[in-house]
């Protein structure tokens, strides 16, 4: 006895399309992508503190270099409770002179 039931669990769905349809919903995918990151971004920049992580992302650099930045007083971090954070002004201000 054979169990070739087609439920969908183990056998794959295929889709025709054109490249032209296939084209279209990549261009939508990408759109979304695109549109979620600008919603980021501008919360980002809404902020007036960064986390270190977010500092090291927005400047292109190491957790390391951060720490020798602090320890040469080139961008000097800040804490609240047991969190480090960097203000906003200065890790623009930092950026503009890299």
């Amino acid at each position: 006895m054979s169990n070739n039931s087609n439920n969908g669990t183990n056998n794959p769905l295929l889709v025709q399309m054109t490249k032209d349809e296939l084209m279209q919903d990549f261009e939508q995918i990408v759109r979304k992508i695109v549109s979620q990151m600008q919603v980021q971004q501008i919360s980002k920049d809404e902020k007036e503190t960064y986390t270190r992580d977010e500092a090291a992302e927005y400047l292109n650099v190491s957790h390391s270099t951060l720490h020798n930045w602090k320890k040469k007083g080139i961008l000097m971090p800040f804490k609240m409770g047991a969190k480090v954070y960097y203000s906003k002004d200065e890790v623009k201000a930092r950026l503009k002179i890299n």
